[in-house]
């Protein structure tokens, strides 16, 4: 069960070293890419209302969902799962990247997100990852954007502990 981590919480602790990966390794980033490339349309887009959480079960412990808000000067946390949570050691559902990261990371995985956004085209970070009172892991990250009904833009993707294959 997560603890309950108050609203003071903040993961100016949590920090990364990463690159990007042409592809997806960890079996549960496939699994996304593969549900996401099935509910692409002949546009070339994937709508949120076509994402059926029952389908992904498997690995929502490491889903989330973000957002832009501010006209994409930020981005919110709309779902984050279970394991990233506690893994991290905070809540982010609900909150802001400038409220859970660094200002310099906030600021680096907005302009990603935003690419991604633009380009609508799924990207993948892999590398060592750092939470609060933790050691770093080597974690696994996809990014798939869809859109909104009203036409916006959401991420979906997962956070994988590449030690945790299953």
């Amino acid at each position: 069960m997560l603890t309950d981590l108050g609203p003071q919480e903040t993961a100016s602790e949590v920090d990364y070293d990463v690159t990007e990966a042409s592809a997806p390794s960890h079996p549960n980033n496939q699994m996304l890419l593969a549900y996401w490339k099935s509910n692409m349309d002949a546009a070339g887009l994937v709508w949120r209302r076509d994402i059926n959480p029952a389908k992904l079960k498997p690995v929502l412990g490491g889903f989330f969902i973000v957002e832009p808000v501010d006209d994409g000067r930020d981005l919110l946390y709309r779902l984050v799962g279970s394991q990233n949570e506690r893994r991290l050691g905070m809540r982010f559902m609900g909150r802001r990247f400038t409220e859970c990261y660094s200002a310099d990371m906030a600021a680096e995985q907005i302009a990603f997100h935003n690419r991604v956004f633009a380009t609508n085209i799924p990207a993948f970070l892999s590398g060592r990852l750092l939470g609060i009172d933790l050691e770093y892991v080597k974690f696994e990250a996809s990014y798939l954007p869809v859109r909104s009904d009203d036409g916006g833009f959401q991420m979906l993707g997962g956070l994988y502990d590449m030690a945790e294959t299953a």
